[in-house]
């Protein structure tokens, strides 16, 4: 948009209408490469990458089947975990989830459970967007922790929630050469003890591709609304007298 203004200011002599768009166009550019390098891609390879490749679903794809779990169980196993990392995604902003989460932190920490939000550089739509949101919610800063630390501790996570994220959590970024996510760095909640993630649907993220997280023995499902998910979890908690 920046440039087509910059284009069209030269078209009509508008220097005010060249700076303006000079000046968004940049900015874009800026924000652009930031996220390619989040990525670990290069700014052609986000452009062009795509071009040539012709998408394969996995011969057994129909006989893969998502663990669905109900608002009671989860709570139930969120009130015995000791470390509970909540992984939000471009689903929570959608949904505007971040208050509800913030009731659900504050229901976990009244248990005395200690949680960490695991924020992935390129979650949401530009870098900072979760960071953003949990902030609005007034989540304590110090408990938003960024991909590289997290990471180091996930082994050690009795439940990791995924709220909304799905490609940042995708294992298949680790090993599958022919998904376009290949070498993105990615939380590893696939190595949590217990994984719930919400979703809105079954359907793929912004990759296109199924997310190899939800197929794995210790992943189960809450589908659903992130707010109303949440929300709902936080009620349950609230009642519930955990072993803490």
């Amino acid at each position: 948009a920046g440039l087509a203004a910059a284009a069209m200011g030269f078209a009509l002599d508008n220097k005010l209408l060249i700076i303006a768009g000079s000046l968004d166009g940049a900015s874009g550019l800026i924000l652009s490469i930031i996220m390619c390098r989040a990525m670990n891609r290069s700014f052609l390879n986000v452009l062009f990458g795509a071009f040539g490749q012709v998408k394969a679903a996995a011969a057994d794809a129909q006989e893969r089947h998502y663990k669905p779990e109900t608002i009671e169980g989860a709570a139930q196993v969120l009130e015995q975990a000791n470390l509970v990392v909540i992984i939000p995604g471009y689903g929570l902003a959608v949904a505007q989830a971040q208050h509800r989460t913030r009731e659900l932190y504050d229901q976990l920490t009244k248990l005395g459970i200690t949680v960490k939000f695991a924020i992935h550089p390129v979650a949401g739509r530009m870098p900072g967007h979760m960071n953003v949101l949990l902030a609005e919610a007034e989540i304590p800063y110090s408990d938003l922790v960024e991909m590289d630390e997290i990471n180091a501790d996930m082994a050690q996570c009795d439940v990791a929630l995924v709220i909304g994220a799905n490609d940042v959590v995708n294992p298949a970024a680790r090993t599958d050469k022919s998904t376009p996510i290949y070498g993105m760095p990615i939380i590893d909640a696939d190595k949590a003890k217990t994984v719930f993630a919400i979703k809105r649907s079954k359907n793929p993220g912004f990759a296109g591709i199924d997310n190899e997280l939800y197929f794995l023995d210790h992943t189960f499902m809450l589908f659903g609304d992130a707010k109303q998910v949440v929300g709902e979890l936080a009620k349950h908690l609230s009642g519930g007298e955990g072993g803490h």
